[in-house]
């Protein structure tokens, strides 16, 4: 009897990793590269004010622009790791106060 317990615990205890495992389905590991608070600029007011952030995922760059409150940044430095997936234009990034999104300017992939 206490063998047929065990083993069920055993194979709750790996469906729950399992289904926990699921939840970030297209998450993968990203490393913030570079990370800078952008000067307001009246000549280009779509790029000014918010951040321009680097991150590599997998072998490829993606350099990005945010906005938000700084609060969303205030733990993001170079070297960090953040669970992110990429949909579309936008890196989705798992931060530590909440979901950032990142809009992709553009990509650099090592030849």
């Amino acid at each position: 009897m206490k063998k047929c317990l065990v083993v069920s615990w055993c194979i709750v205890m790996v469906v729950v990793m399992v289904w926990g495992q699921g939840m970030d389905e297209g998450y993968q590991p990203a490393r913030v590269v570079s990370f800078e608070k952008q000067a307001l600029d009246a000549r280009h007011p779509e790029t000014s004010g918010g951040y321009k952030i680097s991150m590599r995922m997998g072998n490829t760059l993606y350099v990005c622009h945010a906005s938000g409150p700084a609060s969303t940044f205030v733990d993001w430095s170079n070297g960090k790791e953040f669970p992110a997936k990429l949909e579309g234009k936008v890196l989705l990034v798992k931060g530590p106060d909440g979901p950032a999104e990142l809009n992709v300017q553009h990509t650099k992939t090592p030849k």
